[in-house]
């Protein structure tokens, strides 16, 4: 039941942002966490990240939500040779991890790179977030994920 609780939670907060948002963009990630990677892009060059993923080993599994609020800068990369745009981001998040009934909760700094096609929908990213987990004990990880998204 209290995953089924936090699965709906997640949904209504996806729904509440994409409300707000002008632009969507769903897709893929690989590294941490592999899985689902949403972006709703709102006012001021301004962004919500979501990510739901998984990491799978042999000695336990981990699922991964992920909330960020980055700000977007698309004048510290320019290029003449390229189309599309190629923006610098950055900003904090929080991530909530469930290991093997048991949760995790941290606060992250997350920045990265993006590059967003002219001809096509989609844009490539990479981000890497050092992450303090404060709940039930401190921990401190380093999340790096590279992906695809389709733009809506």
């Amino acid at each position: 039941m209290k995953r089924c609780l936090k699965y709906i939670l997640f949904l209504l907060i996806l729904y509440n942002t994409y409300l707000i948002s002008s632009e969507i963009s769903i897709g893929l990630s690989i590294g941490k966490p592999t899985g689902v990677s949403c972006n709703m892009k709102l006012a001021n060059d301004k962004t919500r990240g979501y990510d739901l993923g998984f990491e799978v080993n042999t000695t336990n599994s981990k699922l991964y939500f992920i909330f960020d609020v980055v700000k977007y800068n698309y004048k510290k990369i320019t290029s003449k040779e390229l189309t599309g745009k190629i923006p610098v981001f950055y900003g904090f998040g929080v991530g909530v991890i469930n290991l093997d009934r048991k949760t995790k909760l941290g606060i992250r700094i997350v920045g990265g790179i993006e590059y967003i096609f002219s001809d096509i929908p989609f844009n490539i990213f990479f981000k890497l977030a050092p992450e303090v987990y404060l709940i039930p004990s401190t921990s401190v990880e380093v999340s790096p994920a590279l992906g695809i998204r389709y733009i809506f």
